[in-house]
């Protein structure tokens, strides 16, 4: 039987008792705290939070993303740098911020982000699943273990941006994407034969195939020699050439007279017919009037060029980001 005395120190028993509980009802429930993704960048495609590059050096890099950007459709990347992922791991945070950037093209994912993480010394490159498709999560590996993961253990960040960015787009350049998916097919059908003569017709096939790309990138190449020779004065630019080698892989002969003309958009929205090229001379005044257009790859008016990126920018509603990529530590 409760007396009066024993009374208040049950009431203060069941009194603590009950607000230990809430406490740990209201922890149970509280929501996570929200990521704080960083902003994307206002102008080019680096957001250096961290601080680890010059006004200049930041400029380099963000011209170097944008004309890579205008050479190359396969990729479209962006570089990040910060003091903490706010306790997520580097994995799990460059997935979320990839994905809320938008980085890389819509419906082609294509997109790459680079990310220095300088409370924990740790970089991750991560790869959307279209870019997987021409950069390997064994290549971004290689990437990471010989121009990111060595430039920052040196303390030289810049470089090991620049190298790093030139390093993913290399990757993916059209002759090494049409050695890939050549190779891919090859090894896809030989795994379905069964027989030795379908794999050895199988194997004749992407020879030929293989050989037809060379024939098409030697004759590019013959045609641009020839130029500079009865052109001595008139240098010709290194993305220059390679753009004019993807427009003559993805163009390799004239239209039919029945077809219907290809339409583009340019940087400035504007949708324009894209007149064939049957030679590097007769496509050299298409490209320097407009080389968005007559590089190879399609550019959408959401592509359009950032303030001081000097190219064709990164984001453009890209996604897929599905922990393809590489990451390591410094």
């Amino acid at each position: 039987m409760t007396t009066a005395e024993t009374q208040p120190a049950v009431l203060r028993r069941a009194t603590l008792g009950g607000a230990l509980a809430a406490v740990l009802v209201a922890g149970a429930v509280a929501p996570a705290q929200a990521l704080d993704v960083p902003p994307r960048p206002e102008v080019g495609a680096v957001q250096d939070q961290a601080d680890l590059l010059t006004d200049g050096q930041e400029e380099q890099l963000n011209r170097l993303i944008g004309e890579k950007n205008d050479e190359n459709e396969y990729i479209r990347a962006a570089v990040l740098s910060v003091n903490d992922t706010q306790g997520e791991n580097i994995e799990d945070y460059s997935r979320k911020v990839a994905t809320d950037w938008g980085v890389g093209d819509d419906g082609r994912n294509n997109g790459v982000l680079i990310v220095a993480d300088m409370g924990e010394r740790e970089l991750r490159i991560e790869v959307g699943d279209g870019a997987r498709e021409v950069l390997s999560d064994s290549d971004a590996e290689n990437i990471m273990e010989n121009q990111l993961e060595p430039g920052f253990k040196d303390g030289d960040y810049a470089d090991a941006f620049t190298k790093t960015v030139t390093k993913v787009y290399d990757e993916a350049d059209p002759q090494a994407a049409a050695d890939r998916a050549a190779k891919g097919r090859a090894v896809a059908t030989v795994i379905l034969s069964i027989v030795g003569v379908v794999v050895l017709g199988v194997l004749v096939l992407v020879w030929r195939c293989r050989r037809s790309t060379r024939q098409i990138m030697d004759q590019a190449k013959r045609e641009i020699e020839q130029y500079e020779r009865e052109h001595p004065g008139e240098g010709i630019s290194t993305s220059m050439r390679r753009a004019y080698l993807k427009y003559r892989l993805q163009n390799p002969k004239a239209p039919g007279l029945n077809d219907d003309p290809v339409r583009r958009t340019d940087k400035d929205g504007i949708e324009r017919d894209v007149h064939y090229a049957p030679t590097f001379q007769s496509w050299l005044p298409l490209y320097a009037v407009s080389p968005s257009l007559y590089s190879g790859g399609v550019v959408n008016a959401s592509s359009s060029s950032s303030g001081g990126s000097g190219g064709t920018s990164s984001f453009g509603g890209g996604g897929g980001f599905t922990r393809g990529g590489a990451s390591g530590s410094f």
